[in-house]
Formats: C-alpha cells, structure tokens, sequence
C-alpha cells in the first residue's frame, strides 16, 4: 500500500527543524519502502504492508526518538488523497486559480456542532466546506490576508489540523 504522511509545523519559521535527507535516511531503517519526501513542509509518501495507525505510530515515534520533535502526525491512504481532490466541492474555481485552494487534514472527524459553528463563517470569498476529516478551503482574499488559519480551524473545531495546498496535495498523489 502507498501513503501518504503529513507533519504537522515541520520547518516553519525556524522551528521544529527537520532535513528531510536525514528523515528519509532514519525512515529506510523502518518498515517503509520506496520513501520519498517532497519539499521542506513535512510531506512524505512510503510503500508498507502496515495498517494507517501503525505508520502514524512508527513516524511518531522516529520523530521523538531520533529528531527529539513531538509533532503530530496524520497518515493517509495515497488513493484516499486521490478521493479527496476528485470530491473537491470547489473544483471548478480551483481549475480556474489553483493557488487559492487549500485543504487542511484533520486529526480526526469533528463533532457536528462544531462544523455548523465554523461553517457559519464561510463567505463567498472565504468558502470551505468540512467533509469527514478533510477542510476543503478555497481563500479568494489569499492566505496571507485571511483570518482563517490552520489555527483559527484548530482552536473552531477543537482538533488537530495541517493544511496543504492544492499544488502539494496534487504532487502528493503522483509520487
């Protein structure tokens, strides 16, 4: 099975430092093969025979022990990603302006109360839609001048969250 491993504030602003030539090398010693990373953003996609929650595990655990970083740490299915960008709610405006999309991934399903709540702050420039563990998010204002961060979805929703754009979450697929 080929997945996909995202870490959640891998080299952002100088924290949580993590070369991914020395993650690659540390990830060859696990069970995973085929390991490749993509750019500097905590993206690694691996082949194994293991189960989602044991790959989670194991890159948890190598991070801790080898890094000495506690970062979270969401693995997905490479195919599930796949799924995720055809069920794109907003797959014509992101054909039209890619760099507007982005999809943050969950720790796990929110509470529904929760996504009612966040939903009611969804605009036409700001639109998302929540769909299981995935924030479908297309940002018309940019990224950089919206107030709905990766840690404003967190602090909403209650759980863990790491956002990738489309570009990432498409090249993600194909490695």
């Amino acid at each position: 099975m080929r997945y996909v491993a995202l870490l959640r504030g891998v080299n952002v602003s100088g924290k949580n430092k993590l070369p991914m030539a020395l993650l690659r090398d540390a990830l060859g010693k696990t069970p995973f093969y085929g390991v490749t990373t993509y750019i500097q953003s905590g993206n690694i996609v691996f082949n194994t025979d293991l189960e989602t929650a044991h790959c989670e595990q194991i890159v948890g655990d190598l991070l801790k022990s080898e890094f000495d970083l506690n970062i979270p740490v969401m693995v997905y299915e490479q195919d599930a990603i796949k799924d995720i960008l055809k069920v794109n709610p907003f797959k014509t405006r992101t054909m039209d302006d890619a760099k507007f999309m982005s999809f943050g991934f969950l720790s796990e399903i929110p509470e529904q109360d929760k996504v009612e709540e966040v939903m009611s702050f969804s605009t036409e420039l700001e639109t998302f839609k929540i769909v299981n563990n995935v924030i479908y998010f297309y940002c018309g204002v940019g990224f950089g001048k919206t107030k709905m961060t990766n840690a404003w979805f967190e602090k909403k929703l209650g759980l863990i969250s790491t956002m990738r754009n489309y570009n990432t979450t498409f090249k993600l697929t194909e490695l």
